[in-house]
Formats: structure tokens, sequence, C-alpha cells
């Protein structure tokens, strides 16, 4: 179809601009505000980007043959202001602690930029189908709300491991972070149901050793003795192993079978975490944990 035989499909349109030249002037016009608009809107965009600041910050690399191999570190703002830093949360020398200001987060920020990652795509794998390698996983968030996110499995973007590289030297330092570090103080765990089940767990760090009680209604015992702070540090690391956080892990509450367990945490900060779990299917893998912890004393 020729240009004047468009025009011709509409009549009305083509008579207005065949007698006024000014239509196609004013949708030049609008075409040229409309791209400027938009260039506007563009640009704010950027700029907006540009003083987005990290609220949340997640990376982990491991290898599925190997037991703790690889890192974990994840960086959060507490509800007090505070910064929490997690290090290798789950492996052996797994360190936790809070900082006094953010600044860690424009760090991190300096490095995502520095290494193009917030270009990452969602989702790398090797195009031959590959078993028990590594996976990665990358997530952080805005102040904005807005996230990003990417991982993969044997397979990275270009730079990923020189992104990996900078990153592990950046944690470096609080590796060997002493200050505020978290050592826990205080445990208790509690588990209820109306079979019969009615179990409490304490320990507690002393000067020189930790009190430890146990009891099981069920069993008939109750058990108070002291033992050595050193269990206090194992149980704190199945406690992270078993990622007992602030939460509440509620399934099927309304089972009047259903066990009902609660735990509390204190550490030599101050700081405490709590929690609730409701199980049909008891016990879960957190309880599991914990029992077989204690069941060396039972």
């Amino acid at each position: 179809m020729s240009f004047r035989g468009f025009f011709f499909t509409f009549p009305a349109l083509s008579h207005r601009i065949s007698t006024n030249g000014n239509i196609m002037k004013k949708y030049f016009l609008l075409t040229i505000f409309a791209f400027y608009a938009f260039s506007i809107h563009c640009q704010e965009n950027r700029n907006k980007m540009n003083t987005e600041r990290l609220t949340y910050f997640s990376f982990d690399h491991h290898n599925s043959m190997v037991l703790y191999a690889g890192e974990k570190y994840e960086v959060s703002t507490a509800g007090d202001g505070r910064v929490l830093v997690v290090i290798d949360e789950g492996f052996p020398g797994e360190k936790r602690f809070y900082l006094d200001d953010s600044v860690i987060f424009d760090e991190l920020l300096t490095i995502v930029k520095a290494y193009k990652m917030d270009e990452y795509g969602a989702y790398y794998q090797p195009e031959i189908q590959v078993f028990d390698g590594d996976s990665w996983n990358l997530y952080y968030k805005y102040d904005s709300r807005r996230t990003v996110s990417s991982g993969g499995y044997m397979a990275w973007p270009d730079n990923y491991h020189d992104a990996r590289h900078a990153l592990s030297n950046y944690f470096k330092k609080w590796r060997e972070y002493q200050d505020g570090v978290l050592v826990m103080d205080y445990f208790k765990f509690t588990c209820k149901n109306n079979r019969g089940r009615d179990i409490e767990y304490v320990l507690e760090r002393g000067a020189d050793e930790a009190l430890l009680t146990i009891r099981d209604a069920e069993k008939g015992i109750d058990l108070k003795t002291t033992v050595s702070n050193d269990q206090m540090d194992n149980l704190q690391r199945v406690a992270n192993a078993a990622q007992l956080k602030n939460d509440i892990y509620d399934y099927h509450t309304d089972d009047e079978n259903a066990t009902r367990c609660t735990y509390y945490v204190r550490y030599n900060t101050g700081d405490t975490i709590s929690g609730y779990t409701c199980h049909t299917q008891y016990p879960g893998r957190k309880e599991t944990a914990i029992f077989d912890f204690f069941s060396h004393w039972q």
C-alpha cells in the first residue's frame, strides 16, 4: 500500500492532514514531547537507583560433595538500627555479631557495582547435566524494596570468580572480628502434647561450668547437674545449624494431637531470640537436632 493509499483508508484523517499541514506538525511535536518525557522518566529512575542503599545482602557458594566446603555471608538490618552479620551459618566456625553502623552495606554495594553483579542473570546452568558440583546464590535488597537475585549450579558469569574472591577478601576482616561476637549464655527448650509428652531442657553458662537441667515427665527424669562450658559452645553450633531464629513455625495448630515446642536463647550481648513450633509430624528437624544433643544425659 502506498503512503497516499494509506490515508485513503482513513478518509477523515486524510482530509484533515491534506488540508491542514499543522496536524502533522502537532503529531511530530507530541512525539518529541513523549520521547523527552520518557527520557526524563528514565533519568529519574537512574538517579533513584544511584541513591538506593542496601538493607540486606546474602551470598553463598558451596560444594555438594564436601561438608562445610565453601562460604556463606549474610548481612541484615536489625530492628534496633544495628546490623547483624552472619558468616558461615551452620558451619563449625560460624560467627555472628552486631555492628552499630551500616557502612558495611555501602562497602558491599561498592563491590556489587565494581564487579557488575547487578547485571547477573537469574540462573546459570551447564548445557550438559552435572552431578555433585558447586552451586551458588546471590540475593540483596534495597531500601526502595527493590530486590536482585541470581544463582547457578556449575555455571556462572564471566567475572564470577573475581567477584567471589573480592567478597572473600572483604569478609576476611570480619572473620577475625571479636567485639560483639554473639556467645550463647542461656538456652531453654520445652515440648508438650496431650499424649504425655512434657520435656524441658535448660543450659546456662556459668563462670566455670554450665548448669544443665533436664525434666522429662514422660520418662520420670528430673536432672540438674553441671557440665563443661564447652557444651554451651557445642549447643550453640547445634542451634545455629538448626537455624533457630525469631520466628513461628506453625503447622496444623487446630490438631489437638499436635506437639507444641518453644525455645529461648540469650547471648552475652543481651540479645535474645525466641520461637515457637507446632507439629503434627513430630519431631521436626529443629526439635530432632535439640533432642539429639541432650540425649547424651538422658
